[in-house]
């Protein structure tokens, strides 16, 4: 199992490349979007709005044939016809996008209205549609480079991305005095290059032929993951639907900064992980070991996954204030730290799943996110008219701890697996007691604030070291790494014979 986690590193490595390159776009831009020279709150909520408007279309476009791909591309009766799949799952997904999204153009001015009340945004959506068709066939295509381990062309892909998207944003913004226009114009010109690039690898893993009976297999696998998809996406988004409607667009803006500084833990740390860690998961399926190492990799990951959520909450204040010039947003501090702590609940949810992927039984999924769907929905229309955007954040808290719990019973009902839930209270534990300590040191002089929560950070290992949380192999490999890496001289060359495996 050594061995397969430290191949994990190594891809997750890579793929944090590329994923940092994506998140660096919004988190490199923070200081233009807030700057009142360029954009007021409002714009910036409105940017949110559109943005979360994309992943809505990305989903329904997208028809949860990633999904499907991943389960039969490591099916070992089709294992010979890996490349006919791919082109079938394709050319069926392009085409139902092309036909949703040429249907939708005309249809602009409508959803502009409909979202802002106001008809200005009707151009900036056709963008937005545009923009979502192409990536969800650059989606596809980069799911099989993740089924292949084809770690180094994600991420290159992503970094070019990055560079001429954030390139051209910062241009049409500053050199050509644009608006939201500039932003999203940046967007789909990135998004269909980065589509050209990938051009060679897609033809070079196609076979022109057709596999009707393995699609009829794929949708049928796949239509629960459809609803699933969508409800998804509208369970992480229905948040800033709900601020904008009741509390208004400034109120989205402000929100939306302690989401998108939360939501780096998602990009850089569970996807880069996750990313990693799929293909091994699924081809470890029939193996003896699998389901300890399905255990081992949720305890872990929580363990790391907790450390960065404490890491970044109790320094997003001082973050902010770096980056950020107008007061207004510093109330999202807060947002930060609940939004981040939702995102180890979501980490587990997915791990948790793992156990109905392998049993196929995915309508269960499709069912269980309706469902926290609805307490979202619920919580969000009960708290934020009191609360505000801490309503938002505390709803959407309450509703992935929701989610987990219900997902954990069913994939366990389905298929058992020893998850270390001891140790998963434990990391929970601790770090929700130095997170609150760390929060409560904000109103302090920054003298005495940044050390101190320096120091409650060095407390979360050491707390779980006393509490028992590593059993003696642990104990033994984190000295000998302690051991390792303790020489700062030695740092290049434990590098290098790390990612050399």
């Amino acid at each position: 199992m050594i061995i397969d986690l430290k191949r994990t590193f190594r891809k997750t490595s890579v793929y944090a490349l590329g994923n940092v390159a994506t998140k660096l776009i919004g988190l490199i831009l923070i200081p233009l979007y807030t700057d009142v020279k360029y954009f007021s709150v409002s714009d910036y909520g409105a940017m949110g709005i559109l943005e979360i408007t994309s992943q809505v279309l990305v989903a329904i476009l997208g028809l949860s044939l990633a999904q499907s791909l991943t389960r039969w591309f490591w099916d070992a009766d089709f294992i010979e016809k890996q490349k006919s799949v791919f082109f079938t799952s394709l050319f069926m997904m392009v085409g139902l996008s092309a036909i949703i999204v040429l249907g939708m153009l005309p249809l602009s001015g409508f959803f502009s209205k409909l979202l802002f009340q106001d008809a200005s945004y009707t151009y900036i959506i056709q963008l937005v549609l545009i923009s979502s068709g192409i990536q969800v066939i650059t989606n596809h295509v980069l799911a099989l480079a993740k089924l292949q381990e084809k770690a180094l062309l994600y991420s290159v892909t992503n970094i070019i991305k990055l560079t001429i998207t954030l390139g051209l944003t910062i241009y049409f913004i500053v050199g050509l005095g644009k608006k939201l226009d500039g932003i999203f114009e940046a967007s789909v010109i990135g998004s269909a290059l980065s589509l050209v690039i990938l051009v060679p690898y897609l033809l070079k893993n196609c076979d022109w032929h057709f596999e009707w009976g393995i699609l009829k297999e794929m949708l049928i696998f796949g239509y629960p993951l459809i609803i699933a998809s969508i409800s998804g996406v509208f369970f992480s988004v229905i948040d800033r639907y709900f601020i904008n409607y009741m509390r208004g667009l400034d109120d989205v803006g402000i929100y939306n900064l302690g989401f998108k500084l939360s939501s780096t833990l998602n990009v850089v740390v569970i996807t880069s992980i996750q990313l990693a860690l799929s293909p091994i998961m699924m081809k470890k399926m029939n193996d003896s070991d699998n389901k300890r190492f399905y255990s081992k990799v949720m305890t872990y990951f929580s363990f790391v996954l907790m450390f960065c959520i404490i890491g970044l909450s109790l320094f997003s204040l001082e973050g902010i204030k770096v980056f950020v010039n107008n007061t207004l947003y510093w109330d999202s501090v807060y947002v930060v730290a609940i939004l981040s702590l939702a995102t180890l609940f979501s980490m587990m949810k997915d791990q948790a799943l793992m156990g109905l992927h392998i049993t196929k039984k995915t309508k269960i999924t499709g069912t269980v996110i309706v469902i926290a769907t609805g307490i979202n929905v619920l919580l969000n229309a009960l708290l934020i008219p009191g609360w505000g955007i801490y309503g938002a954040a505390i709803g959407t808290l309450v509703s992935q701890i929701a989610f987990f719990w219900i997902i954990y019973y069913k994939a366990q009902q389905a298929y058992y697996i020893p998850f270390e839930m001891n140790k998963i209270y434990k990391i929970l534990a601790v770090g929700v007691i130095i997170l609150a300590a760390g929060l409560l040191l904000n109103p302090v002089n920054a003298w005495i604030r940044i050390p101190a929560k320096m120091l409650l950070l060095g407390l979360y290992v050491a707390a779980l070291y006393k509490l028992r949380f590593f059993d003696k192999v642990e104990k033994e490999t984190l000295l000998r790494i302690f051991r390792t890496w303790k020489n700062p001289n030695s740092i290049s060359d434990n590098i290098k014979r790390l990612m050399g495996g």
